[in-house]
């Protein structure tokens, strides 16, 4: 139980050669880049802001994480460790709020030429074909159904195991993840053109506990389970004691790593909407 992962060191998560140079992959994330860094020169030569470099910031930032889960060696021992799949389903968890804390959206929509904005404007604005089907996909109740269905449905053991026989599966896993996670975190972020989705500071701080309740549940489950739940880890771990390490380890990544970041926010949110109160009923008064 004391080592239930493999280490590697340090200096290979910067050498390319242990990367995962997949074109599909790389088409994804270089337009993601090429039309991001574009809009932001665009929108820097129209007017420049300290907001703009922050959310250009967080945005890099999330990136950033993408490129670990997706690209780096990450990927690779994925495929072999159940708790290295969870920690890159956690990159890819946590990437989706900072790339919207970096309006994704509205750059991209200046990185396209005068008739694209025009078009994007129309479907965008308020009563707009494409403004209505998101304002409906980030209503809490949908955002956060979205979330857990998602996080549930790829952790079901045949379905697992199926995702790691098969690319095109595994692909489809990440992607409905990370458009998953992007739903459940929108509503929180309010990215535009997504308004304001809480009536207060108490609903979004119930919202994370929600959000965090459920993944702490699936994590206790992954790690309390008296047996093996993911057999095709068998093809690479054949000792039994050491396949339970690395599923009991994974399941406290899910467990603890998911929800103490959602509950850190959810407190912060709280701590917010008491000092409002405070500075509305108690001190302004006096």
């Amino acid at each position: 139980m004391a080592e239930p992962l493999i280490w590697l060191p340090v200096g290979a998560w910067f050498d390319p050669g242990y990367w995962t140079w997949r074109l599909p992959v790389l088409f994804v994330l270089g337009g993601m880049l090429l039309s991001y860094s574009i809009g932001v020169s665009k929108l820097f030569l129209k007017r420049r802001s300290g907001w703009l470099v922050r959310r250009t910031i967080w945005w890099l930032l999330g990136f950033a994480l993408l490129l670990l889960a997706l690209l780096s060696p990450l990927d690779e021992l994925g495929g072999l460790f159940f708790s290295w799949h969870m920690v890159q389903h956690l990159a890819l968890l946590y990437a989706a709020p900072l790339l919207l804390a970096g309006w994704p959206l509205t750059v991209a929509v200046w990185s396209l030429p005068r008739s694209g904005r025009q078009l994007m404007r129309r479907l965008l604005r308020r009563g707009g074909v494409g403004a209505q089907l998101l304002n409906q996909a980030t209503r809490p109740s949908v955002a956060l159904v979205a979330g857990i269905v998602t996080l549930w449905l790829w952790h079901y053991p045949p379905l697992y195991d199926a995702v790691l026989t098969r690319r095109w599966l595994h692909d489809l896993e990440h992607v409905t993840f990370f458009l998953g996670a992007l739903l459940y975190w929108w509503p929180i972020v309010e990215a535009p053109p997504v308004r304001r989705r809480f009536r207060s500071d108490a609903g979004r701080a119930f919202y994370l506990i929600l959000g965090g309740t459920q993944a702490g549940i699936l994590g206790a489950l992954v790690t309390f389970w008296p047996d093996v739940l993911y057999h095709r880890y068998l093809l690479h771990i054949t000792e039994h004691s050491r396949l339970m390490a690395d599923q009991v380890f994974g399941g406290l990544v899910m467990w603890l790593s998911g929800p103490l970041v959602v509950g850190i926010l959810a407190l912060a949110t709280l701590g917010r909407e008491a000092q409002q109160v405070a500075e509305t009923r108690v001190v302004a008064p006096h």
